[in-house]
């Protein structure tokens, strides 16, 4: 049987997906990036740059798709599983804005060493899997903490 909640979630979770599922992609780029010359990186950081948006725009998906299950469902908003959401979303949503775009603008410039951008890079990517699994797993158990 077809309900608006089974929508919502459907497209809750495949937005979900979407959110982390490119970061793993992203530590592949990272990893091939290590190896590359200068004239090599290019295409590498676009891709980057790609697995960045959708990112960022499965989250804005994911975020209005999560407060539309909550209203369906009847949660109250002080639940505590929820707030600590929303906080480690708002974490997260200032970590991606300053975690990229100033590493990666720093390539072509006097102050890019390849090594140093690509460990930062790498490093930051995983920062924000930690951050979007702490979230991942707020949602999923909904713990009580107070």
């Amino acid at each position: 049987m077809f309900s608006i909640y089974i929508f919502f979630l459907y497209i809750h979770i495949l937005s979900a997906v979407l959110s982390i599922g490119p970061l793993f992609v992203m530590l592949m780029i990272v990893k091939k990036m290590r190896i590359a010359s200068n004239a090599e990186m290019p295409p590498y950081i676009e891709a980057f740059q790609g697995a960045i948006a959708i990112v960022k725009h499965s989250g804005h998906i994911l975020v209005i798709s999560g407060i539309l299950l909550m209203w369906h469902a009847g949660y109250a908003w002080n639940t505590s599983w929820i707030i600590l959401t929303f906080l480690v979303m708002l974490a997260s949503i200032v970590f991606l804005a300053r975690a990229f775009k100033p590493t990666l603008h720093t390539f072509h410039t006097p102050v890019y060493h390849h090594q140093q951008f690509v460990s930062l890079l790498q490093r930051k990517t995983w920062m924000y899997i930690v951050l979007l699994l702490i979230m991942l797993w707020l949602m999923v158990a909904k713990p009580i903490i107070w």
